[in-house]
């Protein structure tokens, strides 16, 4: 199937009789005029949400034989998506990811303090590489499609009830028609709005940052200069800010923090391009998960990717540990269909999947960044003096791995700690 039709999906033709029904709408019980999907049709898998975890999630599973659909909220995949687009490159070799919306790679990362000390990591290979984010999705799309899901466009599920044979989700399109799709199993892949999770009872973050970014031109910037990552309570309270060169001149300038980040995110642009006019930028905004709360699973229903609040706490990126979600629910789902047992016990196997493979590292990064953000700039501007003057960063050659912090994180805190006890601190 075709990218470019997916842009012009609509809701499949429904036959047989309209129903009236009640609808549990966000909590609140409605009335509402529904109309029934296909005379009782139950569809193995619904995804709701196209983000890279349930397009993946979704070709996973119907490239192994199961009836997939997967429903968009918005009318074009990718569209509106608020990201960096830096994926690591372990991420392109573990999922075969399609390599056409790369517009560059990374090759170093450069960290700059509040007053411009810098340290400077830089790779051997390539670091990452920074696609097009929406072009990235349709790729996705294409595959997802090409082997066998339906994707419906311009959907929006509204609710989601369980019962003993399957689960209803009421489904709203644009002109404002509902209707119920049947699936034995849903996977929440919506990202991190959380409706659904708040009437499922499904994870929850334990804290929300608020990130701010915009694509603007800077004039000299080559796609080979160093990424910039700019730290301090001043610059980013609570997190830190970036300037991702692209190449010909453009960059992606943005900023993660647990405050407004309007007046810091015009600030940053002040700094890296006086000349530019921050009040004629467009910019967007959106809500970063930081370690979730609460299972991810339920009796025929698995929350992955974003949804979960599987995204590097360090960093915010949410692809990487959402392409490892999904596939890891993925195993779940064709495990439990094999064996016909969709309980809450068969999918709490999810659970232990993700805690194996990334819990550690959400709970580490947290932590790290808590530390990082409870320090005053001066702090930081210490830190920096030491991480150069000891080459600490040399010394953790092998440890810095761009989607795994854990391990450097441990081991630059202990470097510190060993240094500030060599100057006689107490």
């Amino acid at each position: 199937m075709n990218v470019a039709r997916l842009s012009a999906f609509r809701v499949e033709v429904v036959k047989g009789h309209e129903q009236y029904r009640q609808v549990r709408l966000a909590g609140n019980r409605v009335a509402a005029r529904v109309k029934h999907n296909g005379g009782g049709r139950v569809r193995d898998v619904v995804v709701v949400g196209a983000g890279p975890a349930g397009l993946h999630a979704a070709s996973r599973l119907a490239a192994a034989g199961l009836d997939v659909a997967l429903i968009e909220a918005q009318a074009q995949l990718g569209r509106g998506a608020i990201c960096s687009g830096v994926i690591g490159e372990e991420a392109f070799s573990r999922f075969g990811l399609p390599t056409s919306p790369v517009l560059t790679a990374i090759l170093s990362i450069q960290a700059i303090s509040p007053s411009g000390k810098t340290m400077e990591h830089l790779g051997e290979a390539p670091l990452a590489r920074v696609v097009d984010k929406a072009a990235f999705n349709r790729a996705l799309g294409e595959r997802a499609a090409a082997a066998g899901t339906r994707i419906e466009l311009n959907q929006r599920v509204e609710s989601i009830e369980r019962n003993k044979r399957h689960v209803d989700l009421c489904v709203r399109n644009e002109e404002g028609e509902r209707r119920v799709i049947k699936a034995r199993v849903a996977l929440i892949a919506s990202g991190v709005n959380g409706c659904l999770n708040r009437v499922l009872n499904l994870a929850r973050p334990r804290q929300l940052l608020r990130a701010m970014q915009a694509e603007v031109t800077l004039p000299g910037q080559e796609g080979s200069a160093p990424t910039r990552v700019f730290v301090g309570r001043s610059v980013a309270p609570g997190a830190f800010a970036w300037e991702i060169p692209l190449g010909h001149g453009r960059a992606r300038v943005g900023i993660m923090t647990h405050e407004d980040p309007r007046a810091y995110f015009l600030a940053l642009l002040r700094r890296i391009a006086p000349g530019l006019d921050g009040s004629c930028v467009q910019a967007g905004q959106k809500a970063i998960a930081q370690v979730p709360v609460g299972r991810s699973t339920a009796e025929r229903l698995v929350a992955i990717g974003e949804a979960a609040g599987h995204v590097k706490t360090s960093t915010g990126g949410g692809i990487y540990y959402g392409l490892l979600s999904a596939e890891f629910a993925a195993e779940v789902v064709l495990r439990a269909f094999r064996q016909g047992d969709f309980s809450a016990s068969r999918f709490s196997e999810f659970e232990r999947y993700w805690r194996s493979a990334f819990g550690n590292e959400l709970l580490t990064g947290y932590f790290a960044r808590e530390l990082a953000a409870s320090l005053p700039d001066s702090a930081l501007e210490r830190i920096f003096e030491l991480v150069n003057s000891r080459k600490i960063l040399a010394r953790l050659n092998g440890l810095l791995k761009f989607d795994w912090h854990r391990r450097a994180l441990l081991a630059t805190l202990g470097s510190l700690m060993l240094a500030r006890g060599g100057n006689g601190h107490g």
